[in-house]
């Protein structure tokens, strides 16, 4: 997906999650882009949702067990987090939406995790 795009798709992606009947405790942003990961919690925090932002220099492993073992239930994930969402996603027994923000529809890896909500490009066209 071309990076304008992605940041037209912010406010969509939020107020999908800010409208749900069960909104998300925690809002995890996994993206490569500073800017891009910055209007998300921008957008987070105007929709009243409580997020975080992963450090570029924090230690995978680390990231990811944290966020395993905390509240967070949603996360918004670009491709180059891949390998540690899908580490993510097998150590975690409760149910996540994941918003993979750069895929126009759902890559196949996702069916392994069918207790796990996805949500792509197609969600909100």
């Amino acid at each position: 997906m071309q990076k304008g795009n992605e940041f037209s798709q912010t406010t969509t992606w939020i107020r999908l999650l800010a409208n749900q009947e069960n909104q998300p405790r925690l809002v995890g942003i996994l993206q490569s882009s500073l800017s891009l990961a910055r209007q998300l919690m921008a957008s987070c925090q105007l929709n009243e949702l409580v997020s975080f932002y992963k450090a570029s220099d924090v230690n995978r492993q680390l990231m990811a067990d944290t966020i395993v073992a905390s509240a967070c239930d949603t996360l918004i994930c670009d491709r180059q987090h891949y390998n540690a969402l899908i580490y993510i996603l097998s150590l975690r027994q409760h149910p996540m939406t994941v918003i993979l923000n750069q895929e126009k529809y759902m890559p196949d890896w996702c069916w392994q995790f069918p207790q796990h909500r996805f949500l792509c490009q197609q969600d909100i066209a």
